[in-house]
């Protein structure tokens, strides 16, 4: 691995690790039954398959490095304590109940441009259709018991 400028040193490293992460899902998923091997499995496939395109990618096509302004350590705070609320909340309150607040939360925090009605509604629909349909893959195709809780 080299470090010259411009390659993304820190990507290939957390790739590497995604690979490793990615193997370790895929060799633990045998001790599942057939039917509840195949979403861990197809999960760790597309990880360490869209891990290795990026160290690809990076190692054969170094990018010049973009100038821009340095992270917020708040919202990198927020987002993580986001993420521990939802994994925490997700058995009480229910998959859906959660996932929209969890969602509007997270694009309040990620969201350095100015609010505006139009941007509003279409991240509203996006974040409805993605949800919803996440909940009709994991429900209805892979048959994934998604916890009920007191709302949704």
């Amino acid at each position: 691995m080299s470090d010259r400028p411009g390659r993304d040193v820190r990507g290939i490293v957390g790739c590497g690790f995604g690979i490793a992460a990615g193997a370790l899902a895929w060799y633990y998923a045998k001790d599942f039954s057939a039917m509840g091997a195949v979403f861990p499995r197809t999960v760790a496939a597309a990880m360490m398959l869209f891990a290795a395109v990026y160290i690809a990618v990076a190692l054969l096509r170094p990018s010049a490095r973009a100038a821009g302004a340095p992270g917020s350590v708040w919202r990198r705070a927020a987002l993580v304590a986001v993420m521990a609320a939802w994994s925490i909340l997700l058995e009480k309150v229910g998959f859906l109940s959660t996932s929209v607040a969890c969602y509007t939360a997270i694009l309040v925090i990620a969201n350095y441009d100015r609010w505006t009605p139009r941007m509003a509604v279409t991240y509203a629909a996006v974040g409805a259709a993605v949800l919803g349909g996440l909940y009709a893959i994991f429900r209805f195709v892979l048959l994934v018991p998604l916890p009920a809780g007191l709302l949704l």
